[in-house]
């Protein structure tokens, strides 16, 4: 594979920065040749692919440099016995974000013509033609720090035929050989081991409103990791001090306010100065005529180096250098003046927002100093400090986010059925009306539900009308709810007429913006779609029950699922999009309940091992360069991996997967202190709840989950064979049982300490959420196991109470243990049934109503315990070879539904109804059914073999 083809790029810039080159390959297919033509094919970072017009796809799935991936596609039915052409679209983002990890740009390529005339092979090399994509605005904000850049497409830069045969690309150049085939920096690449991703139209449901708005007069946006980072292309979190200032003018008295898009997480902000008076986010502001010195203060932890300025006053103000006599720049920096680098490793500070305080010194003397400027003249005495920012960097109304929140109404127009055309799929558009004030058209369109894909436009337009989208996941009382810390939007610059864009960015929602600007005739909107696009999941896992709310319930969370599994399973579709190690063991089980897909399960698990040489705690996420390790993430993934050998069956994971888990453990009984306890500085988190356990220090729970992690590797040598490491690992397991017993026990409370900060001191608080793990990782003592067993049934007030619906699976894992399956189902119609009276069609982060992320994967846990516990299948050997029929004990009346496996599926349904119960299963004839006579006593239980 790729013998003949190199890695190829546009000459100059080996790691620019979002760029998007456009690559061509003509050749002429002869059918007496080759009878069979497939197309191997990758890129760093992202592309598309068109061959003779059509798109096949995009790709590469996420990769790390060390573990590249490529798509092969059959490309034999698009070929014609004349000239044919190979298009790729490559989009190389330059930047770290929450899914990649910053390398260099680059495309290889293979197509192998089969025939009966032997092989020929064409490989990407010199003779392909390339040209950098002008209609791609380099210069723009982030998504956020997680998705990375905003996409802006001017439609007049480029004919989009240049997919086509016929295209005359005379005017490209030839592109240049960057590296062989397993050169760096990529090696050997991988073929594509999961499924590529369906994709399903889905059309807007309503017209919720259309009206006239004038945006905020001014979005200044302004990039300064180049000043403040020169060369720093990471995710990693910054944590500086410093000052950002500019010449402030007002040609004329101006009140108004200034306030900042983003918390200081995904962006940079914090108090500010105009002359001698210090300001605060959405503080009143009154300017008189002339200049003065603005001053944003600096301090803190930033995840992403942009500070968004809302400037909403009553007149445009303008800005120039603080000296007056740079005519090119305006914004300068100072500093850092200090700066702090977290990195996971267990032993330093973990900051990035986890810890209380930053770390760095608010009184440091610049910082008080040069704060205390309060005139222009003063402030020049500094000015051999000041750093420019370069022009490119300062951005004027690129945030679509704050021009969506931030705005006036003019006119609010009915919704007829003439507007509502773009519903439909049919000849006739959406004409929108004249406006009354010159103003901006703002169509909200509700998709139904959400979704997760790319959006594609059809419109008739004027040139240089602008069409800006933004995406977002609820509204209260008709009021949108706007996407906190998320820029989810693009921007569409429109050519003359009848046009079609597809965006390249992927985006979550449920409700739409779209705004058009710049209009100075009639526009036409033909249609707006979504190109839905997850992994491929069918409704093989039906499931309905006597109580219509959990149907509801178990509903939300399958949709929610199937919304968060992408090319690995991601926590949510529209904030993120990011896979977090301790989120996938929730997916996993809930996916083995809904969908069976294993392969993606096991790739997901193969790549968590891959972010060692960054921690040897495993990062938290991945694929990155953000520093974060959460211990419970990397526990959650061992006792994954197991579960993943239990449902799946696969022979051949326990082999590859132990080594990594055997190093892993090693790594983390390096962090035991004197005590025999595990002792770390990270990110220890074991729910959204007021839990008093420390950043640094031992946490109980991470203790007890070391244990058992143990014990499930020692399972894994024993099947390999390894008996000697098999007894090592158990008497590593029973040494930190030991020690919670004699160290983290309260004697005088009767309960478990959350944990032991590194100056000796306990914990504050008692948790329900440390008994509950202690009590899943078989870690409580015999007499202790007295005294918390049944207050994981009835936890007394005083305890730190379930905070998200994430760890309320953990809780139902217990309640399981107990017989308490009509508990369970009460506590899923309270909690989740909130969700439902609310209106959700997902799954919410957290039980708050209403939250940040309103379709979260840790969240539909439901759809796990329902299908699991209320069908009367009990999975007795891995993969399902054995089976246990036993009816459920509940007040429900009837249940039925299905248990995907890999013999097929297992179909069930039971009945109370009438005074008779009656079940039936359709079990696939690989699977044996184990009897329980006793639990049938009172049931007729009809079985039946498929196969």
């Amino acid at each position: 594979m790729f013998e003949q083809a190199k890695w190829i790029w546009r000459s100059g810039d080996r790691r620019p920065i979002n760029e998007h080159i456009l690559f061509r390959k003509t050749f002429t297919y002869e059918t007496e040749i080759s009878n069979r033509a497939i197309l191997s094919i990758s890129a760093d970072t992202k592309f598309r692919l068109w061959v003779n017009g059509t798109e096949l796809g995009e790709g590469p799935i996420r990769s790390t440099a060390d573990h590249w991936y490529y798509d092969e596609f059959d490309i034999t039915h698009l070929l014609k016995p004349v000239a044919n052409v190979i298009a790729v679209q490559v989009w190389h983002y330059g930047h770290s974000n929450y899914q990649y990890i910053e390398n260099e740009a680059g495309l290889l390529a293979e197509l192998c013509l089969q025939g009966e005339e032997g092989i020929q092979v064409i490989g990407t090399d010199e003779t392909w033609l390339c040209c950098r994509h002008e209609g791609y605005d380099a210069d723009v904000v982030k998504r956020n720090v997680n998705l990375g850049w905003m996409e802006i497409y001017d439609a007049n830069a480029l004919s989009d035929q240049w997919v086509l045969p016929t295209y005359d690309d005379g005017s490209w150049v030839s592109s240049e050989v960057v590296a062989p085939y397993g050169g760096a920096p990529w090696g050997r690449l991988y073929p594509r081991v999961i499924e590529p991703l369906s994709t399903q139209i889905i059309r807007p449901k309503q017209i919720l409103a259309l009206s006239e708005i004038a945006p905020i007069r001014q979005v200044i946006s302004v990039n300064m990791r180049d000043n403040l980072y020169p060369g720093s292309r990471d995710a990693n979190a910054k944590i500086f001090s410093g000052f950002l200032a500019v010449r402030l003018v007002a040609e004329s008295e101006a009140k108004g306010r200034l306030t900042f898009a983003h918390s200081k997480w995904n962006g940079v902000q914090g108090r500010f100065k105009i002359n001698d008076r210090w300001y605060v986010h959405n503080d009143e502001i009154g300017l008189a005529a002339g200049e003065h010195l603005f001053m944003l203060e600096i301090c803190g932890v930033h995840n992403d180096l942009f500070c968004h300025m809302e400037f909403d006053f009553d007149r445009e103000l303008h800005f120039a250098h603080p000296r007056g006599d740079d005519q090119d720049s305006s914004f300068v920096t100072i500093g850092p003046f200090e700066s702090i680098e977290s990195y996971a490793d267990g032993f330093q500070p973990v900051y990035g927002g986890v810890e209380k305080r930053t770390g760095l010194n608010h009184e440091h003397a610049l910082l008080l100093e040069i704060g205390a400027c309060s005139t222009l003249k003063a402030f020049e005495a500094y000015h051999d400090m000041c750093k420019n920012v370069h022009p490119r960097h300062v951005l004027v109304n690129k945030m679509i986010y704050s021009l969506m929140m931030r705005k006036r109404f003019v006119k609010h127009y009915p919704i007829t059925n003439q507007l509502e055309r773009m519903l439909h799929d049919h000849l006739l558009p959406t004409v929108l009306p004249d406006t009354v004030e010159g103003g901006d058209l703002e169509i909200v369109l509700d998709f139904g539900k959400i979704y997760v894909g790319t959006i594609e436009l059809e419109v008739d337009a004027p040139q240089g009308t602008v069409i800006d989208v933004y995406g977002f996941e609820n509204r209260v009382n008709g009021v949108n709810a706007y996407t906190s810390g998320c820029n989810n939007s693009f921007r569409y610059i429109c050519r003359e007429g009848r046009q079609v864009f597809k965006s390249f960015t992927r985006m979550g929602f449920r409700y739409v913006i779209v705004a058009v600007r710049n209009a100075n005739t009639q526009i036409r909107i033909h249609r707006v779609q979504l190109n839905q696009s997850s992994y491929p999941g069918t409704d093989k896992a039906l499931f309905r029950c006597s109580d219509p709310l959990l149907n509801d319930i178990w509903e939300i969370s399958r949709h929610t699922s199937h919304m968060c599994m992408e090319d690995t399973f991601v926590d949510c579709p529209t904030y993120e999009q990011v896979f977090w190690v301790g989120d996938c063991r929730v997916s996993a089980l809930v996916n083995y309940q809904l969908f069976g897909s294993y392969e993606l399960v096991r790739h997901c698990l193969e790549m968590v091992p891959r972010s060692r040489s960054q921690s040897p705690l495993l990062l938290a996420l991945f694929p990155t360069d953000w520093q974060a390790a959460i211990p419970m993430w990397t526990f959650s993934w061992i006792i994954a991996c197991k579960e993943y050998v239990d449902y799946s069956g696969d022979p051949t994971f326990i082999e590859a997967i132990y080594p990594e888990i055997r190093i892993t453990l090693e790594a983390y009984r390096g962090f035991l202190n004197d005590d025999g306890l595990f002792d770390t500085s990270s990110w220890n988190m074991l729910d959204w709840a007021p839990i008093d356990i420390p950043s640094v220090g031992v946490v109980t729970a991470q203790q007890a989950q070391l244990a058992q992690c143990h014990r499930i590797a020692a399972e894994m040598a024993e099947t390999l064979g390894l008996q000697g490491e098999a007894r090592e690992l158990l008497q590593h397991a029973e040494q930190l049982k030991r020690a919670i017993g004699e160290h983290l026990w309260d004697d005088e409370a009767q309960v478990y300490l959350d944990g032991i900060h590194r100056n000796g001191k306990p914990s504050t608080t008692t948790s329900l959420q440390t008994q509950v793990l202690l009590y899943l990782a078989d870690c409580l003592g015999e007499r202790q196991m007295l005294i918390i067993e049944p207050q994981l049934l009835h936890p007394p007030k005083s305890w730190i109470q379930i905070g998200s619906p994430f760890f309320s699976f953990y809780l139902f894992e217990v309640w399981k243990r107990f017989g308490e399956l009509d508990r369970t189902l009460a506590q899923i119609k309270t909690d989740w049934g909130q969700m439902i009276r609310y209106g959700a069609t997902t799954t919410w982060e957290t039980f708050q109503v209403f939250p940040r992320s309103h379709a979260h994967a840790w969240s539909a846990a439901p759809a796990f315990v329902l299908g699991n516990q209320l069908l009367g299948i009990e999975k007795v050997e891995e993969g399902y070879r054995k089976i246990r029929i036993a009816p459920p004990v509940t007040e429900l009346l009837w249940a039925e539904g299905s248990v995907p496996t890999v013999y097929g599926r297992i179909d069930v349904s039971w009945s109370k109804e009438a005074g008779k119960r009656v079940m039936h299963v359709a079990v696939p004839l690989e699977i044996q059914v184990e009897a329980v006579h006793e639990q049938w006593a009172d049931w007729d239980i009809q079985i039946h073999v498929i196969g």
